[in-house]
């Protein structure tokens, strides 16, 4: 038994490692990068027309909630910030010192840093937070926010929530694109990994589409029901991962097997709900992280894609031949 799960572990190690390169070569970072900068222009420009709007009923919203839960969840926001700057100030600094005594040596090991080092930071400075609750929480909620009027304290929430409204829709417009057009970007990584097989011409039925636009409905429907409940601290932690990991779960799955399952590997594969959710609530926990952020739905579907080639029994390319076949393509 110990040795399964050894196995395992080996195995989903390997699949997060294998989706984290391919995040960050050139040809499929390109593909993250045409997709999500203009998307993120446009939510961008919609939030400067519906900034006013949404700003009036988040506050009207917000009236009636009690000041003692406006007060809690404002402290929760304000860590919140707090925990995200520090991690870029980190990032920054670490960065800065580091520059200009390796960068020059790295080719794309500057992405795999940028991204296992934020990783890092975000772990660190969140257990330190939690291990100091207390304190922090009594300095603002006790201390700071005690001072502030209800409405100035209502304002500053209703403007988190703001974007917090803006981002889950820039998160769902990247799970749309990508649902329905994931055919040129797995296509892009499959030539890469795998290079010996081939798309199913004849693909089978996995309800894909109909689950896609289900899922998101469900995401729009079930963030308007409960967005009371994210004035409420932790619970509206909770619901955000729930609502994201809903999102990611069914439809990445039911599309890539559209393409690459037999029937057969489907219905198999189709059984592995406690796999497919855990992969979903990792992406979703990634949802939090400044900068990592925007690559999200891309890393979910990457993880879904080689846990399928592995469940397949498809040996992926070693990064030696893979930097083999780059080498040979540039000369």
């Amino acid at each position: 038994m110990r040795g399964k799960e050894t196995e395992t572990m080996a195995l989903s190690h390997g699949i997060f490692l294998r989706s984290l390169r391919d995040l960050v070569r050139w040809p499929i970072l390109r593909e993250v990068l045409i997709t999500g900068l203009p998307m993120l222009l446009i939510w961008a420009g919609i939030g400067w027309v519906v900034w006013d709007p949404l700003l009036r009923l988040t506050t009207w919203v917000i009236s009636w909630v009690p000041f003692s839960v406006v007060k809690a969840n404002g402290a929760l926001l304000i860590l919140f910030l707090v925990w995200a700057m520090a991690v870029l100030v980190s990032y920054a600094f670490v960065t800065a010192i580091l520059a200009p005594i390796f960068f020059r040596k790295m080719k794309r090991g500057y992405y795999y840093y940028s991204f296992t080092t934020l990783l890092l930071f975000a772990a660190g400075w969140a257990w330190y937070i939690m291990a100091n609750w207390g304190t922090f929480k009594s300095a603002i909620a006790d201390r700071l926010l005690v001072w502030l009027p209800f409405q100035t304290v209502a304002e500053g929430s209703a403007v988190l929530l703001n974007f917090y409204v803006l981002y889950g829709f820039y998160i769902l417009s990247l799970f749309l694109i990508l649902s329905f057009y994931r055919r040129d970007f797995l296509e892009t990584v499959r030539e890469i990994d795998y290079p010996d097989i081939s798309i199913n011409e004849m693909k089978i039925k996995t309800g894909h589409g109909f689950i896609a636009l289900r899922d998101a409905g469900m995401f729009v429907l079930l963030t308007v029901l409960l967005f009371p409940l994210l004035l409420v601290p932790i619970v509206n932690v909770l619901i955000q991962l729930f609502l994201w990991a809903w999102l990611y779960r069914d439809a990445t799955f039911r599309g890539t097997c559209r393409l690459y399952c037999s029937r057969e590997e489907f219905q198999r594969l189709k059984r592995h709900g406690f796999v497919i959710w855990s992969i979903a609530f990792f992406a979703s926990l990634l949802n939090f992280i400044p900068i990592i952020n925007m690559f999200t739905p891309f890393f979910a579907q990457l993880v879904v894609f080689h846990w399928i080639m592995a469940e397949k029994g498809v040996q992926g390319a070693t990064e030696e031949i893979i930097e083999k076949e780059r080498y040979d393509g540039e000369k």
